[in-house]
């Protein structure tokens, strides 16, 4: 057995040369995750399995899908699987159960679980009732391809994002706040009112817009709700990688990147003084938040580029290969 797997994937990570190189994917030229739906990504990969030691599923319908395919064929799933994320717990939901109980026994069947952070190994593994040795937490990356600290600071705050934002908690912040408030959000979030005169909200801007707002912010704010499933971080990237500051509720999905006072600020959750005085520190105090923001953009490059994320997510996928092989796993065959 060689110590680097043949690895099939739904997965189009196109912007690493190192994971192209080191995997095949279902998606075709052109093709994405997102528009193909679970089930064709699921018959795909059933399809090409019998090639490959490795099936890494991203997503939780593909995942499941595929995995129930497995397991109603009586097949070794060979799978891994990667963003699935968690619900909140709903013990009274029947719906909730049922999905609950399926993932259970596809991720049972699994190889093991790759997270976006480190907390979720622990509450995967209790929620799927699995040991923490079959999950593995790879960091996330960047989706900047070229960071760069950006010249431009139009003075205002931004926030931007739709999952498990706090925006109550930001409405409140910001009326200590003495800089205009930008918000994007989704065309679904429910906005606070009354809204502080300072605070403007935009609803479902396209990603280049989006981008082009980061990059003439004074500050980027992460308001995050308490969860067990990681949020924030694509934003978190994409303002590091700019050179911009960076406020975020200490969360599931910050606190692995976010070093308090290096490289940017955490706040607790629902701590809306708490956040003010961040944000305003980070404004009245030029020097010491350009060598954070300075920190943030080093580490971007020395850690969170896509090619670490697949060198690292590649070893953690062969590492739980080589385990499966090692204890005799039926579904590693």
């Amino acid at each position: 057995m060689t110590c680097a797997p043949a690895i099939l994937t739904n997965m189009a990570f196109r912007q690493s040369a190192v994971w192209r190189e080191a995997t095949t994917t279902i998606c075709r030229d052109g093709e994405s995750p997102d528009t193909l739906g679970p089930l064709t990504q699921a018959l795909r990969l059933l399809r090409q399995r019998s090639r490959f030691d490795v099936v890494v599923t991203m997503g939780p319908r593909p995942s499941l899908a595929y995995g129930l395919l497995c397991a109603v064929l009586g097949l070794p799933s060979r799978q891994i699987m990667t963003e699935i994320f968690l619900d909140p717990p709903r013990p009274a939901s029947l719906g909730w159960r049922v999905k609950t109980g399926l993932f259970r026994w596809v991720a049972r069947r699994s190889l093991g679980i790759l997270t976006n952070s480190s907390a979720e190994v622990g509450l995967l593994a209790r929620r799927f009732s699995l040991p923490e040795t079959r999950l593995r937490f790879v960091e996330m990356y960047t989706t900047i391809l070229e960071p760069a600290a950006g010249g431009e600071n139009d003075g205002f705050v931004l926030s931007i994002g739709r999952t498990l934002r706090d925006l109550d908690t930001l409405a409140e912040a910001a009326r200590e706040i003495q800089a205009p408030v930008l918000v994007v959000a989704g065309a679904r979030d429910r906005i606070p009112a009354p809204l502080p005169a300072n605070v403007q909200v935009l609803k479902e801007l396209p990603l280049a817009e989006t981008r082009r707002l980061i990059g003439r912010a004074a500050v980027v704010v992460i308001p995050l709700l308490p969860s067990e499933r990681s949020a924030g971080q694509v934003v978190l990237f994409e303002a590091m990688a700019m050179g911009k500051p960076v406020v975020a509720t200490r969360a599931v999905g910050t606190r692995d990147y976010v070093r308090d006072g290096e490289n940017g600020l955490l706040v607790e959750p629902g701590d809306a003084r708490g956040l003010a005085d961040a944000v305003k520190r980070l404004l009245e105090n030029p020097e010491p938040t350009r060598q954070m923001s300075n920190q943030a953009l080093a580490d971007c490059f020395a850690k969170w580029m896509p090619n670490h994320h697949a060198r690292h997510k590649i070893a953690a996928i062969a590492s739980l290969w080589r385990a499966a092989a090692s204890s005799g796993d039926s579904n590693h065959a």
